[in-house]
């Protein structure tokens, strides 16, 4: 199988973090999200991806390169003018080999199981499989109808507050797709082109089969600051396992030191929080709850509950 990553977005909504990097470089805990999520398709057996790119597309392809440093190899689908969520596999026709693809949003931090999400595929003959999640405040998100055996009956635009009140399902589209790429041939080359409101309703129509795949643990849409920070507080709390740290030792629940980090022995640490690599916290230095100090910090004071930053300096 091939995997299509969708990294093109102007990340309009954490502004003014994406103003001069593109959102999907973001670091979370110090880890930049798409190192994250190519590692996780390295140890899901794919190793063939497809990168799209748009904003900022540049400071991606200089910082990720040809994948050789992930035991991957990266190809690039560079979008001239925006696309939409689906206009950009369109162009990746060329470099498609035929197998199944599976697409990622490039803001997406979950557990999600992706070798059971491709047998889910692969078992059920459909020409899509997407992965949905149930979440509390329907009015945020499209939602999802599935009917027997877990076949996608329809899709509905974001409810209301009221309409909310009415509705008996709360499963949304997660933003993580397993695709026959042949559904893309009949689109023109270069117009944008959108899964929710073209693909996955054209292919409906058609009466093709597509497939729901229900995941249940851990999942966050990371589009916002607040959730760009909270999504970094699961990790440190062990809500979100699947996000390995390396040279971190987790000194107490919830507490993570980088092994270079100096600390000074009175100082007390709050979880959950994040002390990054070279960062030094003197004795008077006070860390509490929610604190993410990324590398080469030097801290010798107190913080406001909630700081966030590599190189802060706080005397």
């Amino acid at each position: 199988m091939q995997a299509v990553i969708l990294a093109g977005g102007q990340g309009t909504r954490l502004r003014p973090l994406t103003l001069w990097q593109p959102k999907p470089l973001l670091p979370l805990l110090e880890v930049p999200f798409l190192h994250w999520l190519i590692g996780r398709c390295r140890r899901a057996g794919l190793t063939d991806i497809l990168l799209s790119v748009g904003y900022l597309g540049r400071q991606i392809e200089a910082a990720l390169g040809d994948g050789a440093a992930w035991g991957v190899k990266l190809r690039y689908i560079v979008e001239e003018t925006p696309l939409d969520t689906a206009g950009s596999l369109v162009l990746a026709q060329p470099y498609f080999s035929g197998d199944p693809l599976v697409v990622f949003n490039a803001d997406i931090l979950t557990d999600l199981d992706l070798l059971d999400l491709i047998h889910c595929h692969l078992q059920s003959g459909a020409v899509a499989t997407l992965t949905l999640a149930q979440v509390e405040d329907v009015t945020a998100y499209g939602l999802v109808e599935v009917g027997e055996g877990g076949r996608i009956q329809s899709f509905r635009e974001k409810p209301t507050a009221a309409e909310a009140l009415t509705l008996t399902t709360n499963t949304i589209n997660a933003g993580t797709y397993v695709l026959d790429p042949a559904i893309f041939k009949d689109y023109p080359s270069g117009d944008p082109l959108s899964f929710e409101r073209r693909i996955f309703p054209d292919l409906l129509r058609q009466g093709r089969r597509l497939q729901a795949y229900l995941h249940t643990g851990y999942w966050r849409d990371l589009g916002t600051p607040a959730s760009y920070y909270h999504g970094q507080l699961d990790i440190l709390l062990s809500r979100m396992r699947d996000f390995p740290l390396e040279d971190v030792e987790e000194r107490a629940p919830g507490v993570w030191v980088h092994k270079t980090a100096e600390i000074h022995p009175d100082v007390q640490l709050h979880a959950p929080c994040y002390i990054g690599a070279y960062t030094r916290l003197g004795s008077q230095a006070q860390v509490p709850a929610g604190t993410i100090l990324g590398s080469y910090s030097w801290v010798n004071g107190s913080l406001q509950p909630g700081a966030y930053g590599p190189g802060l300096l706080v005397v």
